[in-house]
């Protein structure tokens, strides 16, 4: 069955696009005009009629992407609430998301909730959470789910909990409000590379290298196609499991894992831990290639953080350790296998005394020298 947009799918297109009869300039060097249409050169202003008729032609690409890429049937606001979905992430970025997997999965709920991960944009060249992209997805989701079938659930019953990787997703550092057309400077940022610029991207929202270090991995991604494939969020794919007993499965095993190291006695020789959290359920799958990339980073902030004073006073109070012991040893030395009197004793006594005083104090100096723990970032 071939579907087309309902003047309800234009309606909430056209309230996020908004619309703009004279035409303004894109960081790209294109020119907007009228709901989201896009021009090579400026041209003069249209009339709210012509934006309609640029938006209908516009839209007619994702009508058809969405009647292509869809496998399962559709209702008509489901339908709508794709193709705006669609308008606004892109078709190579709808192809490739989890909306559509879901969707084509018959799983229409988890396809519905995977439409809120969307809500970012690198527009002013940092990558930020966009407010109106929040309305836009809360809106597309309303709708997607308006004409299914309610199902009562009593509250004394089924008593809602807090699902912690949504609060996640859904509690960011901070929202950044839509940036105005024109607003932004006609340029190409540096993208520089890409390993250092996703660090500092998990170095501002620490709770997305949460979410993204306890992905959950579809059924239907594998393994070859693990880097085109969007990271899976515990919306798509609900995990039933009490929260008290996650927290203290995972300090069981922890501390099995990587019990508590013994104190030693020269914090110099102290080594920095490196804890691995194992997954609780199976299904959750650590991502590899991001937790390596945090350790390079952790380790080339350690080498730029290293005290270099401190390793000289280490080396400083190891030199006075063995000084002292050498003292110690050359006192001694004149006491053994011979028939000593006052005056040798005397020396002996004399080397022996600061010697041993040195060691001591070298010891104690290497206690309570700070141990180098990892570097927090």
């Amino acid at each position: 069955m071939t579907y087309a947009i309902s003047s309800q799918g234009l309606a909430l297109i056209k309230e996020f696009e908004g619309f703009r009869a004279e035409p303004a300039q894109l960081p790209d060097g294109n020119w907007l005009v009228g709901y989201g249409h896009v021009r090579a050169e400026p041209g003069g202003p249209v009339s709210e009629g012509e934006a309609c008729d640029l938006l209908e032609m516009d839209i007619a690409s994702y009508e058809a992407l969405v009647n292509q890429a869809a496998t399962q049937p559709l209702t008509q606001a489901q339908f709508d609430a794709l193709v705006s979905f669609a308008f606004s992430i892109g078709a190579e970025a709808f192809q490739q998301s989890q909306v559509l997997r879901r969707v084509n999965s018959g799983d229409m709920i988890a396809a519905a909730c995977a439409m809120e991960a969307w809500r970012k944009s690198d527009v002013t060249g940092e990558m930020e959470i966009v407010d109106a992209l929040v309305r836009r997805r809360a809106a597309e989701k309303a709708l997607f789910l308006a004409d299914m079938p309610n199902k009562t659930v009593p509250s004394v019953f089924v008593r809602a909990k807090l699902d912690h990787a949504a609060s996640i997703l859904g509690a960011p550092v901070k929202y950044a409000p839509a940036p105005e057309v024109g607003a932004v400077a006609v340029a190409q940022l540096p993208k520089g590379d890409n390993v250092v610029r996703l660090t500092e991207i998990l170095q501002s929202e620490p709770q997305t290298e949460t979410l993204l270090l306890t992905q959950v991995v579809a059924n239907d991604v594998t393994e070859e196609g693990e880097d085109a494939a969007e990271i899976a969020t515990a919306h798509a794919r609900p995990v039933a499991r009490v929260v008290e007993n996650v927290r203290e499965t995972l300090k069981q095993q922890v501390q099995e894992i990587d019990p508590a190291p013994a104190k030693e006695r020269f914090a110099f020789f102290r080594k920095s831990p490196e804890r691995a959290i194992p997954a609780v359920n199976p299904q959750i799958k650590v991502d590899r290639r991001l937790r390596n990339m945090r350790r390079r980073h952790q380790r080339i902030e350690q080498l730029r953080a290293f005290d270099y004073g401190r390793a000289l006073e280490n080396a400083g109070l190891i030199a006075l350790l063995i000084f002292g012991l050498a003292l110690v040893a050359t006192g001694a030395s004149l006491l053994i296998g011979r028939t000593v009197d006052a005056i040798e004793l005397a020396g002996a006594a004399a080397l022996a005394t600061p010697g041993l005083a040195a060691a001591l104090m070298a010891v104690v100096g290497l206690r309570h020298a700070p141990a180098r723990g990892p570097v927090e970032s």
